[in-house]
């Protein structure tokens, strides 16, 4: 536990309330999330005056203690806070950081000496432009792993066919869109390619093909998602992909993972914003192509929101006007429209 004598703690109160990233309840939590410490979030009452709100920050932060075995969680949350603040500031963090043992400061950001916007260099304070992009590393590797269960899809029927994408949500059910497999007669001929995308030479991997059992099928027009049971399992090999309570709010971003145009696999998530939420679709400006359709929606959490079926110039369900966006239904609706007992076998 930090103990502070009452003058650091004056100061140091006083220094945070004055960061604009914290004259806010959201930036609080973002703050928080940002330096690792998001799971504390709920147990902080983060609402209310600046200096009242970053004055319990600092209490919960100093009672929590040890964040790891070299850094207090206090520490970690000022040493990403100096990294908003000028010179004095830095320095004063720093004095706290080495005196009660809580962590390295950071490197101190030089002097900005030239500027050539419409600002002085002394206003110049934040470092997150626009939005926050920044994400630990394993977020990749999050993302990795979270391929591994979207699939390629072929359709075949007569002398004509399309592609799809698909993705597993238990080790033998995989969920897409019912324009991708409208009819159960479809899956005789409906080839489903797990693997299907290129290594870092930009070689092909080898490639699993996996049919239809027959045994399960359910597709649904008005929410455009269809269920289809695989032969083999092959979520013991591929993994599933766990499904959200609920999409993120207006602004948030969400990634896919997907067959543009039928090529191998890739995935979108720059430019990645939701746009529009209510109880049945979220619409997004994330990348797709045609053959993207039934690609898992995820969010940074790498859990399914919904499910993508349309792109274009589409009406807002609340105002009705019209945007350019792509657009999936929620997994919430879909649920709701599954029988128990396959309810119970989803991820």
């Amino acid at each position: 536990m930090v103990k502070f004598t009452v003058e650091e703690r004056q100061r140091l109160v006083t220094l945070l309330a004055s960061v604009p990233l914290l004259s806010t309840e959201s930036g609080r939590a973002e703050m928080l999330a940002l330096a690792g410490l998001g799971d504390l979030v709920p147990h902080i009452d983060l609402t209310g005056a600046p200096l009242v709100a970053v004055s319990r920050v600092v209490s919960h932060l100093s009672a929590y203690g040890r964040f790891s075995r070299d850094q207090e969680a206090l520490g970690v949350f000022l040493n990403l806070v100096a990294t908003l603040t000028g010179k004095e500031q830095q320095d004063f963090i720093a004095g706290l950081l080495l005196t009660h043992r809580m962590m390295v400061p950071v490197s101190p950001a030089p002097t900005v000496v030239s500027w050539k916007g419409v600002d002085s260099p002394g206003s110049v304070e934040e470092k997150i432009i626009t939005s926050n992009t920044l994400r630990p590393v394993h977020f990749l590797e999050r993302a990795l792993d979270a391929a591994r269960a979207v699939c390629h899809i072929e359709v075949r029927a007569g002398a004509t066919g399309w592609t799809g994408t698909g993705f597993l949500v238990a080790e033998d059910l995989l969920m897409t869109n019912e324009h991708v497999l409208p009819r159960e007669d479809l899956l005789a001929d409906a080839r489903f390619r797990f693997n299907y995308e290129d290594d870092p030479t930009g070689r092909p991997r080898p490639v699993e093909t996996v049919r239809a059992s027959g045994r399960v099928f359910l597709s649904d027009q008005e929410l455009d998602f269809a269920l289809v049971e695989l032969t083999g399992r092959p979520g013991e090999r591929w993994g599933r992909l766990p499904l959200a309570d609920a999409p993120p709010p207006v602004g948030e971003r969400v990634n896919i993972i997907q067959h543009p145009a039928g090529q191998p696999k890739q995935i979108a998530m720059q430019s990645n914003f939701v746009q529009y939420v209510d109880d049945n679709v979220v619409q997004y400006v994330t990348a797709t192509l045609p053959g993207s359709s039934g690609s898992p929606v995820l969010t940074d959490e790498w859990r399914v929101c919904a499910v993508h079926h349309a792109g274009g110039n589409l009406r807002e369900p609340a105002t009705g006007s019209r945007y350019f966006r792509n657009e999936g239904f929620r997994v919430s609706r879909i649920l709701d429209r599954l029988p128990a007992d396959l309810r119970s076998r989803l991820s």
